[in-house]
């Protein structure tokens, strides 16, 4: 029966947080099937600690040229994803079809009647390039139909209408413009996918998360795409049914758990690792199990991982919190995780002083 520690090791190798590989920005963001946009600052920090030879902007880069795509996903959040994987997860996020619900209607001030009209519009005016949500407003204003959302277009519940239009593969986010957001056409590009049945979409989403964030008890499955994606729970355990044979039941500790069984074998072969490592807020690490998983976030430290601390981690389980300054790494080690690792902080140091291009020391104080 494989330990906590040993499939904690196994999930840093697929994750690339073992930096054994030579991975781009594409191999990465697949990696970790999806990751936060937003903080971009922090989206950088997440690809660079999965990289052999990071640099600032690689992300951003691999945005501008459309290696990789920006689109709403989960709990309304812009996520970074692969065409790919993009296409299985928006399906899933699809299907909850969040916007014939009359509150959703409300909240962006539109009818369902409005819809195939507006999804028109929006497909019609991005065809000739990215568009700002102001600039759809003034496009909407135009049309003597669908005037009547050029408000809602640009207010509060704005999102209400665009959010759908992503999770149906219509559009993603484009290059921002002096300052604000735009929204480009994904319908047509060649690196995306025909549509996808949901189910179908539903049982290739669950293989990926399974290959990313394995072994995975019940309430992380729950956790990513019930809370996050807005998945009825019988939609997800009838899925998870229809794997019988590729998905196995495995014990971690004293967790049942689902994984791959392609992996088990590896998993239970895994060498429990002390590595640290220095990750940004929001990192998939946590995100992707979630910050209630005690295998990974201590309970008691779960509120700083949930508010997006910049987190230190050893052998995968979250062991303090840093902060980058001028010309030190703070490090707030926890106590009840033994003595600090000094070597391998000194090391994880001098790699982020080199992708900032500083020079930085380790400054850790335990509490």
């Amino acid at each position: 029966m494989p330990d906590r520690d040993a499939a904690l090791a196994w999930r840093l190798t697929r994750q690339a947080l073992d930096r054994a590989e030579d991975l781009d920005v594409v191999d990465v963001v697949r990696r970790v099937i999806a990751m936060r946009a937003w903080p971009a600052d922090l989206a950088e920090l997440t690809v660079a600690a999965r990289r052999s030879r990071p640099e600032i902007g690689d992300l951003q880069a691999a945005l501008d040229d459309g290696s990789v795509i920006r689109s709403y996903a989960h709990r309304g959040g812009s996520y970074v994803f692969t065409h790919d994987v993009a296409a299985v997860v928006l399906a899933v996020r699809r299907d909850s079809r969040i916007w014939e619900k009359a509150r959703w209607q409300r909240q962006g001030d539109f009818s369902i009647d409005d819809w195939e009209p507006f999804r028109r519009a929006v497909r019609e005016l991005l065809a000739d390039g990215p568009r700002t949500r102001e600039e759809i407003a003034a496009h909407l204003a135009a049309s003597p139909s669908l005037r009547h959302l050029a408000t809602g277009a640009t207010g509060v519940g704005a999102d209400s209408l665009y959010k759908p239009l992503h999770w149906w593969g219509d559009i993603c986010f484009g290059p921002a413009r002096d300052g604000q957001a735009t929204f480009r056409l994904l319908r047509g590009d060649p690196r995306w996918p025909e549509p996808l049945d949901p189910d179908d979409a539903g049982r290739r989403a669950i293989v990926l998360y399974l290959a990313a964030y394995g072994p995975a008890p019940a309430e992380n499955l729950a956790y990513w795409f019930v809370e996050s994606l807005g998945l009825p729970r019988r939609r997800l355990d009838t899925w998870v049914q229809d794997l019988a044979g590729e998905v196995d039941r495995v014990t971690i500790g004293s967790r049942q758990c689902v994984a791959l069984a392609a992996d088990i074998d590896a998993i239970r072969a895994a060498e429990p690792t002390d590595a640290v490592h220095l990750l940004p807020g929001f990192d998939p690490w946590v995100m992707g199990p979630g910050t209630a998983d005690p295998d990974v976030v201590p309970p008691d430290r779960r509120a700083l991982a949930s508010r997006g601390a910049n987190l230190v981690i050893r052998g995968g389980v979250v062991v303090g919190t840093w902060r980058a300054r001028e010309t030190t790494v703070e490090v707030s080690w926890f106590a009840e995780a033994g003595p600090p690792s000094d070597g391998d902080l000194a090391a994880e140091t001098e790699r982020l002083g080199r992708l900032l291009g500083r020079e930085l020391e380790p400054a850790v104080s335990v509490g």
